[in-house]
């Protein structure tokens, strides 16, 4: 029996959202660089991954990535069109990563914020009312909505400090506008407060309340490793040197901070997905950190993203970017976790 491209990968999704073929992903980052130029030069203040990028994961054995996005780009004026040229650039990298075999995660990186003539105001204030996000979004929805390897949306990306309004009121306006227009895709939903996984309870239970008419939310969580769960990994000075002996307390540090996270999940019931996680690339021990909190999660079906990736890092710890057409000591353990197993 032949199938459309259409139902086949909603057949794709429906195994996915089912957890029986969860992919691991990477972060790879650019098209949300140089935060405080806006709309940016491309190729000077931001960029897009090309096919030599994806193609290097896609050998690997990933089958997804995350894209980081900024809200101000794809939509300069608030409530307005979304910016014919961003979206081009968006629409090249979704063709990109289909045509190579990848499934695109899209996550909007502006933490409940958006820059307007030089101020930054957060999201459910006077200048920033939460429909704003739910439009931008209902747009997005509906212009990529055709695309058949979209994974899923996230509707923004870590959260926090939300004065005037509550995220899961700001979450939930949101998830409706996309609904208005796409019944199909996944829907993340980061926690507030950084979505830290290590106190997810006391900042986001009333996310368990959120409605979702195609029952396909998925919360997702960050974790890191560190002493203050931050991921900058630095020493009782601030600096970087020698940070594991000052940040580590056991091997099984990474399993205590997602331990909550996954408790809620059971708890309540529902879906879950480590947005970032990731590790210095100078100390090996890090290594066995990672590798006992990929398995923890992979135990109990879980699936995530590495932060990150992308050819602007430089000499970030965390990146896992090769260097010099060699792998990043990260990856060796990385790719021991690309799918979940059908029987998690």
């Amino acid at each position: 029996m032949k199938y459309s491209g259409t139902i086949l990968f909603s057949i794709l999704l429906l195994i996915c959202f089912n957890g029986n073929a969860q992919p691991y992903g990477i972060k790879v980052c650019g098209p949300e660089f140089g935060q405080t130029k806006f709309p940016g030069v491309y190729g000077v203040d931001f960029i897009y991954p090309d096919s030599m990028e994806l193609q290097y994961f896609y050998n690997k054995g990933f089958r997804m990535i995350d894209i980081p996005f900024r809200w101000e780009r794809v939509q300069p004026k608030l409530m307005g069109d979304l910016d014919s040229i961003e979206m081009s650039r968006m629409n090249t990298l979704i063709k990109t990563c289909n045509s190579i075999g990848l499934q695109v995660k899209l996550t909007l990186q502006n933490f409940g914020r958006y820059t307007m003539n030089d101020k930054v105001w957060v999201i459910g204030s006077k200048q920033l009312p939460s429909k704003t996000l739910a439009d931008v979004w209902k747009k997005l929805a509906s212009a990529l909505k055709a695309f058949e390897n979209i994974y899923g949306f996230q509707i923004m990306n870590e959260p926090h400090d939300m004065f005037e309004l509550s995220w899961f009121k700001i979450a939930q306006e949101a998830i409706n506008g996309i609904r208005e227009v796409d019944k199909i895709h996944i829907i993340f939903v980061s926690g507030s407060e950084f979505s830290n996984s290590i106190d997810w309870k006391i900042n986001n239970d009333q996310l368990k309340s959120l409605v979702d008419i195609s029952d396909k939310l998925v919360y997702e969580a960050h974790c890191y490793f560190d002493r203050d769960f931050t991921g900058r990994y630095l020493n009782s000075k601030g600096g970087t040197d020698r940070s594991y002996d000052y940040n580590i307390n056991s091997t099984d540090d990474g399993v205590d901070a997602i331990k909550p996270f996954v408790k809620w999940l059971k708890k309540n019931n529902k879906k879950g997905f480590i947005g970032e996680y990731g590790i210095p690339d100078d100390d090996p021990r890090w290594l066995v950190v990672l590798d006992k909190f990929l398995n923890y999660i992979n135990i109990n079906g879980i699936n995530g993203a590495y932060w990150a990736a992308g050819p602007w890092w430089g000499n970030y710890r965390l990146s896992i970017e090769p260097r010099e057409g060699k792998d990043r000591p990260q990856m060796q353990i990385l790719e021991k976790y690309l799918f979940i197993s059908p029987s998690k």
